[in-house]
């Protein structure tokens, strides 16, 4: 079985893990991030950046001009109650005053690009079966299965399990989901429109079938 060594191994490649990696792989570690999936790949959520998501992306260096991708807004229309308020993003020093639009098909896949041009190595592909501990109960790295299904193990002195809900490293571990909290589902669908270039993104506090008021809320990219 192959096995490799680093000194930080990070499992899961969506926003957190990525961006982890890179600040790692910045500060000179040897980083291996691993991702189940194969780039590009799709997640039902996101897509809008306010100013305090935008903030972190410039920090890393990532392009947010025009012609790099990206749909910029200037702020938030409100819809609730009967009222509709536009409220622009502030001014503020540690902030930048517009925010972003990018589809999660294509964000993901840059931010794993970016921390691989910082150093990390990026695996996809490859599906972390647990955590591999030592003698003493320390998580010394994670087993799994990469291209064709074949078994492989890495090895680190620091493992970081981004997974998100479906994270396998946690489960192996004993961490269990929470199954006596209400659960959130999001749908979303793409719509070719006129509005594309709206300066302002909407939020929706009520969601309406005819009179009958239903739970949850709507995001207009």
């Amino acid at each position: 079985m192959p096995t490799a060594e680093a000194d930080v191994i990070v499992v899961g490649a969506g926003p957190g893990g990525s961006a982890t990696a890179y600040w790692l792989a910045q500060a000179g570690l040897d980083v291996l991030l691993i991702e189940k999936a194969t780039f590009p790949r799709d997640k039902v959520c996101g897509d809008g950046f306010t100013p305090r998501g935008v903030k972190p992306l410039i920090d890393m260096g990532i392009d947010t001009g025009p012609g790099a991708g990206w749909i910029r807004h200037r702020g938030l229309r409100v819809y609730g109650g009967g009222h509709r308020l536009e409220l622009d993003w502030p001014e503020l020093a540690s902030y930048p005053n517009y925010g972003l639009v990018r589809p999660r098909l294509d964000f993901d896949e840059l931010l794993a690009r970016h921390a691989q041009k910082a150093g990390a190595h990026l695996l996809e592909g490859t599906r972390v079966d647990g955590a591999v501990l030592d003698r003493a109960g320390r998580v010394v790295g994670v087993d799994g299965r990469g291209e064709g299904g074949n078994p492989v193990s890495y090895r680190a002195q620091l493992v970081i399990d981004a997974g998100g809900m479906s994270g396998t490293v946690g489960k192996s571990l004993g961490l269990a989901r929470r199954t006596d909290r209400p659960m959130g589902v999001a749908v979303r669908r793409y719509f070719t429109s006129p509005r594309t270039n709206d300066e302002y993104i909407e939020s929706w506090l009520e969601l309406r079938d005819g009179e009958r008021l239903l739970p949850g809320y709507g995001w207009i990219f």
